[in-house]
């Protein structure tokens, strides 16, 4: 990944260019963004059952505003300019929270989450809700809280919850007791 996005910054070059006054940082978002464009998205890799898809999360408002920004992640902050420009080749899929713009509780029709819901938690949860853990949302699979759907749980947005491979599996494990926190998160306790 490091030599195509070193392709874009052209790091052998040093002049006096513009460029050369953008922080390396700045210049490599800039090539991720340019490297997206170039990329056939129906080449990618499935994730978690859908395509690879980048999700940024932004206000309207701050879309509009040239000083706006826009998240691909807790720590990840992308320009107005940037979501734009993004946008300008994307599917835009307006995430409408608490919306009825898309069903995203599906009941008993389906035991594995369905890609609008993965979507769906992967805005509302944004990294495994495992206590202290910071794997990315994008990575993690969902998981039934509750009743697991093979003894009757629902496949409900609401009955979801992202962790990642780690933790899910932790959260399966007989020698564990999980719990949710007042804010959401899994916290796991050893049985004895």
């Amino acid at each position: 990944m490091n030599t195509y996005l070193e392709a874009y910054t052209s790091p052998r070059h040093h002049g006096s260019g513009e460029a050369d006054r953008i922080p390396i940082a700045r210049q490599r978002g800039q090539a991720f963004c340019a490297l997206m464009e170039a990329l056939d998205p129906r080449r990618m890799p499935a994730h978690g059952g859908d395509a690879t898809t980048v999700i940024v999360t932004t206000s309207l408002e701050d879309l509009r505003k040239d000083l706006g920004s826009g998240e691909l992640g807790p720590s990840d902050k992308l320009t107005a300019g940037e979501v734009r420009r993004l946008a300008c080749t994307a599917s835009i899929i307006p995430a409408v929270l608490g919306g009825k713009s898309e069903v995203l509780d599906l009941g008993r029709s389906s035991r594995l989450f369905k890609p609008a819901q993965r979507k769906a938690m992967i805005i509302r949860d944004r990294e495994c809700r495992a206590e202290g853990c910071t794997i990315p949302a994008v990575w993690c699979e969902a998981h039934h809280w509750g009743t697991p759907w093979a003894k009757g749980g629902l496949t409900d947005l609401k009955d979801g919850v992202l962790l990642c491979s780690w933790h899910h599996h932790r959260a399966h494990d007989p020698g564990f007791d999980p719990s949710r926190t007042p804010n959401g998160d899994v916290r796991f306790h050893k049985r004895t």
